[in-house]
């Protein structure tokens, strides 16, 4: 600071900085703030101007940031440039005191120092705000000209280059381990989504953290991931507190501070894909390929820090490799079953990983369309990526993926653990050992010959995932022969060709037309019997995601047959999912039980549970639009497969799903089971008990309704089985409801209202309107009325229907189905409602002219098919009743006919 103005090269206000204090505790006023030249290149700013003050103090911290140093003897002070040690200025001691005269200094005008740094970065603005450093690069070495006198120092940031070019901070790469043990740390990321799926529940977290810790005798301290939702949720946190484990964040969008799983996943990946490309193996066996890089990986690469192989840190000894095969390769699989004299003794297959739970390989058999862990196995690891490639993926034949719904999946962890030499003979079958995957001893120096048998079972450096023993989860798919045809080629024998040869030469193309045939939609044929679903992949998916759901929910669990117990049959329904223009979105295929096989009073007792009437469901509309509420609906997942029940329940297997294991095993229910006579009332506790302990209020007429009041905003809930709508005054609070629900229960479909029920609802500006028309069509179509001719009414004025004793029957069962179908549709068509009710009075003897008239009905659907209802916005919310009767106006018997109408709003 100074009190002297002429030193200033440059001054402004001061801010915030309006006094200073003294040794003495004087204060002195700060007039203004600015830079002061000290060198012909160099300037000290944020001087402090301050009147009052008679000498000028110079700051030594400032002169350490302008990249100086300072050197003090008892006569004098030194101030040299650290870059090239040249001195810039010197000073001399007075007292206790070191002074500097920089009048009596050779300097330029400190304002032409101050037009040099200004000058450097207006001509680092003029060429394009290119860096500091490469303008003082070609300035200084005469590479452009028209420059001069400019001075280019970074001495401050450019906050338009900030906006332009800042780039994230670097991540500092770590030069000590930060654990002191194994899995200690745990790092976690997911990728995703694939195109094709792999089978297995993905929940791997909780078993994996009890196995890793009982087997290695290790605890997980800590567990890092990034902030992704998978991760960030409150089933993850509930998780790690009950295994006492800190759960940490990377910072949000800063994957380097996650690093060494990003790599991993990258590392994981890139080796999959090589090695599917290896041999032409389906994309559908990536999750094996991902599975065998991760063994391969574990035993090869190093530890950057510590110089070892991930393997050996966690078991303390070398690995053994030479059991090692080629990914997809080729291989002859011996039979194993009583064979005739002249019957092939192999079949042949491809090579798919290593076993976890016995020293045996992991190979794809193209025979049965089984993954098969066997050690009776020849190799063919030529032609591969280096020869002729033999591809594994002909989609034009039976689909591959038949036989991934037949694969288990195993753990994430390995344990290998060491055996005497005398366990088993060499050319014996390895035995199942308890722990999680086979070795090789690193005494033992035999090698596994190219393709050989013998000595597979003694390969114990294995450590691949381990297939879940869990007995409650889903069972293995049934297996399917799978054919595969071979390609003809040039001079190839005619009677060993397969087919017919005058079909020609099947190219990519069509096998890539195929493929999309089979596997980019949905199927559109209902089956009617298992056997016939299980001859579709897509069915097989649709029943693999139901098993899969029954595993998530921890529905059941295997059991040995329990004596004098009722078993309850199961059976596969299957139904195909449309939308509300009739096209068909989803395969569902339902578990369920043979309810009328139950007791009462010993596998159930009360069953009753509220349902939502039809007239519920309007009422709702007409008070949701009054109120200007936008409704939403949601649909729970396998519903019943939430709900507890009290009862000791067993069922059978699920047909096509046996354990081959445990044929004879049933399941015993932990919660309901479609089919179940409690099954309903089940879930409606459940879900009853969850709202009401959200602060929910059951209605007192309809058990179906749920209100709440959240700070003046009315919230309501209805509920039908298991859809869900509801909706909010506050519409914020109606997400907060969507996300509470897919946190407690699994949700196939959350949005806005517009099909429920055979209703579709039309939620816009100024009302609600609903309407059937998609019911309408398919019900014209049912009946072979698509085609019929419209009619602009639904009955004749003039037409008197009577009991018609004389008239030619008709089939009573369509008759009746169609007045069930027409009674359902004057939910919203109460025109038709008078009509139909008369031509319901002759459902016991239906005659042909009564036949007409409900045909008329029908014709007028086809004139009118999006006639609905409509509740305008902000209408009177009155209850209005109408009523009235004709006297004696039926001909037959001369009684009268009553009707009415209750409107709740305008009508």
């Amino acid at each position: 600071m100074t009190g002297n103005d002429g030193m200033f090269t440059s001054l402004e206000d001061p801010g915030d900085k309006e006094q200073v204090t003294f040794g003495d505790n004087s204060k002195g006023k700060v007039i203004g703030l600015g830079k002061i030249a000290i060198s012909n290149d160099l300037s000290i700013s944020n001087v402090l101007f301050v009147k009052s003050l008679s000498f000028n103090l110079l700051s030594i911290a400032q002169l350490c940031d302008l990249g100086l140093t300072c050197v003090f003897d008892k006569n004098c002070v030194v101030v040299k440039s650290e870059k090239n040690k040249s001195i810039v200025f010197q000073g001399f001691r007075h007292g206790h005191l070191y002074l500097v005269d920089f009048s009596e200094m050779k300097t330029s005008s400190t304002t032409c120092l101050f037009s040099k740094s200004s000058l450097g970065w207006l001509w680092h603005r003029r060429i394009a705000h290119i860096g500091m450093s490469q303008l003082k690069k070609v300035v200084k070495k005469g590479m452009v000209t028209g420059v001069k006198d400019v001075t280019f120092e970074k001495d401050k940031l450019c906050s338009a280059c900030q906006a332009g070019k800042q780039v994230a901070s670097h991540h500092p790469m770590k030069t000590c381990v930060s654990t002191s043990k194994a899995l200690q740390l745990l790092h976690m990321d997911l990728f995703g989504p694939t195109t094709y799926e792999s089978i297995g529940d993905s929940d791997k977290f909780k078993i994996f953290a009890k196995r890793a810790q009982r087997e290695f005798g290790l605890n997980i301290v800590k567990v890092r991931s990034d902030n992704g939702s998978e991760f960030k949720n409150y089933k993850v946190d509930d998780r790690c507190d009950e295994e006492g484990i800190k759960h940490e964040f990377s910072a949000t969008y800063t994957p380097r501070q996650n690093g060494v799983v990003e790599r991993k996943n990258k590392t994981l990946i890139t080796l999959a894909r090589a090695m599917l490309d290896d041999y032409g193996t389906s994309e559908d066996f990536w999750a094996e390929a991902i599975n065998t890089a991760c063994h391969a990986s574990n035993r090869v690469y190093l530890h950057r820090l510590l110089g070892k192989t991930p393997y050996e840190l966690l078991i303390g000894r070398k690995p053994n490799i030479s059991y090692f095969r080629v990914f997809g390769c080729k291989c002859f699989i011996y039979k194993k079953k009583r064979l005739g004299k002249f019957e092939k003794r192999c079949d042949v297959g491809f090579f798919v990983g290593y076993a976890s739970n016995s020293k045996a390989y992991r190979v794809f058999n193209q025979t049965t369309g089984m993954i098969e862990e066997t050690c009776d196995v020849e190799f063919d690891e030529t032609n591969g990526s280096q020869g002729e490639t033999f591809s594994h993926d002909d989609v034009d034949d039976e689909p591959l993926r038949d036989a991934m719904k037949n694969m288990t999946v195993g753990d994430v962890k390995p344990e290998e653990v060491h055996e005497d030499n005398d366990q088993g003979g060499g050319n014996s079958p390895s035995r199942l050992s308890t722990s999680m995957s086979p070795h090789v001893d690193e005494n033992e120096e035999r090698e596994i010959e190219q393709g050989g048998v013998d000595e597979v079972p003694d390969n114990r450096d294995q450590g691949v995932p381990q297939a879940s023993n869990d007995e409650s989860s889903p069972p293995m798919a049934p297996r399917r022969p799978l054919v595969r045809h071979g390609r003809i080629s040039k001079d190839h024998p005619i009677d060993q060709v397969i087919g017919s040869p005058s079909r020609g030469v099947r190219t990519r193309s069509r096998n890539l037309v195929s493929f999309c045939e089979h596997y980019s939609f949905v199927s559109c044929v209902e089956p009617t019997c298992v056997e016939e679903a299980l001859a579709d992949p897509d069915w097989i998916i649709a029943m693999q995601e139901e098993l899969n759901n029954f595993a998530r929910n921890e529905v059941w669990v295997l059991e040995e047959r329990p004596k004098n117990k009722n078993i309850i049959g199961t059976k596969w329904v299957f139904r195909n999912k449309q939308d509300e223009h009739g096209v068909v979105v989803r395969n569902k295929a339902r578990l369920v039980a043979k309810g009328f096989a139950q007791v009462e009073g010993l596998d159930f007792g009360e069953t009753f549970a509220p349902v939502a009437r039809l007239e519920a469901i309007r009422i709702l509309l007409a008070y949701s639009s009054h109120h200007k509420i936008k409704l939403y609906q949601m649909d729970v997942k396998s519903a019943f497969l939430n709900g507890f029940i009290n009862e000791l329940v067993y069922v059978d297997q699920p047909p096509g799903f046996e354990d081959p294991r445990k044929p004879n095993h049933v399941y015993r229910l932990h919660k309901a089971l479609y089919g179940l006579k409690q099954a309903p009332r089940a879930w409606y506790e459940r879900l009853r008990d969850f709202l009401i302990m959200q602060g929910f209020k059951i209605g007192k007429v309809d058990m179906t309704l749920f209100t709440k009041d959240v700070n003046g905003d009315l919230f309501i809930c209805q509920i039908y089985v298991d859809d869900i709508i509801f909706g909010c005054t506050n519409e914020k609070l109606s997400h907060e409801f969507g996300d509470m629900m897919s946190r407690e229960f699994e949700m196939s479909m959350i949005g806005e209202l517009n099909f429920f029920l055979g209703f579709q609802i039309k939620q816009v500006k100024g009302g609600i309107f609903i309407h059937q028309e998609k019911y309408c069509r398919d019900l014209l179509k049912k009946f072979k009325m698509g085609d019929c001719k419209p009619i602009s009414t639904p009955m004749s004025t003039n037409e008197h229907l009577d009991a018609d004793v004389d008239g030619k029957p008709v089939d009573q069962s369509t008759y009746r189905s169609m007045i069930g179908s027409l009674l359902y549709l004057t939910a919203s068509r109460p025109d038709i409602m008078f009509s139909v009710c008369l031509c319901a009075r002759f459902q016991a003897a239906p005659k042909e002219s009564h036949l007409t008239a409900v045909k008329r009905i029908l014709r007028y659907l086809k004139h009118t098919p999006c006639i609905g209802l409509w509740y305008p916005e902000g209408a009177k919310l009155e209850l209005l009743g109408y009523s009235d009767s004709d006297f004696a106006g039926y001909r037959v018997d001369r009684k009268s006919t009553s009707g009415g109408a209750i409107c709740l709003g305008d009508p």
